[in-house]
């Protein structure tokens, strides 16, 4: 377990940054739709599916390729490490609201899918918060039984 704590959190913050890049250069434009007035903005429906996409091929893949030789318990103790730096630096930004949200944005970007889901249903704030905050506990799903020596 000592030598695999930083394994979600590693995968989590790469995928986000991928997630990030495609979702702003890439896949975004997908998502934009002109007005009749000429204004252009972004189809929420189309914005909603890309990013559930998003999301889902980051379970799918870390779940499968990246966590699938781990155990629960090992999965457990390194999702554990991401969730805690999630609500310390999730706290951080909520009250700096600075430069540093915005970094620690594009490093959490892989689950913006439930973010922007828990959004739309008026879900408290906090409450949302944990939820996003608890996520990499999913991958805990896709590990191996803890074997009894």
């Amino acid at each position: 377990m000592k030598k695999s704590w930083w394994k979600v959190p590693l995968y989590c913050m790469a995928a986000s940054f991928l997630c990030y890049v495609l979702t702003v250069r890439i896949l975004g434009q997908f998502t934009l739709t002109t007005l009749p007035d000429g204004t252009i903005t972004v189809d929420n429906t189309r914005w909603m599916i890309l990013s559930s996409l998003l999301f889902l091929a980051v379970i799918v893949v870390g779940g499968i390729f990246v966590f699938s030789k781990m155990t629960r318990k090992e999965l457990f103790y390194s999702a554990s490490v991401l969730v805690a730096a999630n609500a310390l630096f999730g706290l951080i930004s909520y009250k700096e609201q600075g430069m540093f949200a915005v970094y620690w944005s594009i490093l959490s970007e892989w689950n913006g899918f439930v973010a922007d889901l828990l959004a739309r249903i008026n879900l408290n704030l906090w409450v949302s918060a944990v939820i996003i905050w608890a996520l990499p506990y999913l991958f805990i799903l896709f590990g191996k039984k803890d074997v009894q020596k």
